[in-house]
């Protein structure tokens, strides 16, 4: 496979969300790890005067016109872990120091993985639910009222479908309680290897269509 590894976010028309370039880790039977160090270039979505999402009230968001953003990654280096058939993945989140800051549970649906020429990729869809786990294994929700604004509209979920995103949550709640894997130390101390470059964006072919699950 590739030394790095493309993580893409969609919506349900087909459009991306984001892109980023991350260092492949290692591939085994818990899933796929990648590295995205502060200073990644990456896409992300924003409209066309520069706002971000957010800052677009829910119901305004089909008539304003998006575009991909070049982006620099700030803040927090990123350990990712895809997990196969589990619809989130899992951010250890260090700070420049390399301390965990924090894991980030990223509700999506389960990874679509793909290569194409000497590409590799990551497909998913983000289910707009989160949790946030401090070290000690505390935990908060995040972002409820995203997951509840999109029931029936076509590009998201339904309400069956949003109390299934609810449950995925719930199972991982009861792993970071139990401190089953990976909330079990596993990773805590990592360190990158100090000669990996930063992960860069190819010049084609990251706008290859979605991947979705067959």
């Amino acid at each position: 496979m590739a030394k790095e590894v493309l993580y893409r976010d969609f919506r349900a028309d087909g459009s991306l969300v984001l892109v980023i370039p991350q260092r492949l880790v290692c591939d085994d039977e818990r899933g796929l790890l990648t590295w995205r160090p502060i200073g990644t270039p990456w896409l992300f979505r924003r409209t066309a005067d520069g706002r971000d999402r957010r800052q677009v009230p829910f119901r305004e968001r089909d008539t304003v016109q998006w575009r991909l953003t070049p982006m620099t990654w700030t803040g927090l280096h990123v350990l990712h872990l895809f997990r196969p058939g589990r619809a989130h993945s899992v951010w250890w989140m260090y700070n420049a120091d390399l301390t965990l800051n924090r894991w980030y549970v990223n509700l999506e649906a389960p990874p679509v993985r793909w290569a194409h020429g000497g590409l590799a990729g990551v497909d998913t869809f983000d289910h707009a639910l989160d949790l946030v786990v401090s070290p000690d294994r505390s935990w908060r929700w995040k972002d409820q009222d995203e997951l509840l604004e999109r029931v029936g509209h076509p590009a998201y979920w339904s309400a069956s479908e949003a109390e299934q995103i609810r449950a995925e949550g719930e199972r991982v709640v009861a792993d970071v309680e139990s401190g089953a894997f990976p909330f079990d130390g596993s990773w805590v101390d990592f360190r990158p290897d100090p000669a990996w470059p930063t992960p860069t964006l190819p010049a084609a072919g990251w706008d290859l269509p979605w991947q979705r699950a067959r």
